[in-house]
């Protein structure tokens, strides 16, 4: 954080401070509510993935299991 900004918040008032953390909660709330930002990138994936799905139903994909055990051993 800037020196110049928490120098400017120290010398809010109880009320203003109070009013600060009150909308800074609201607006953390409602990041965390609202969908996930994707990038372009993410979104040309997740679309090719649905298109490969689509295209073939009856593939097999992966247990979260299984998803979970590939990501754990690929950590070690």
């Amino acid at each position: 954080m800037r020196a110049q900004l928490a120098d400017e918040l120290i010398h809010l008032s109880p009320a203003e401070k109070r009013e600060l953390g009150e909308a800074l909660i609201a607006s953390a709330e409602a990041d965390a509510d609202g969908p996930p930002q994707l990038t372009e990138a993410q979104r040309t994936e997740l679309r090719a993935r649905l298109a490969h799905h689509r295209a073939n139903p009856g593939e097999r994909g992966v247990t979260m299991q299984e998803l979970k055990a590939r990501l754990l051993s690929a950590r070690a």
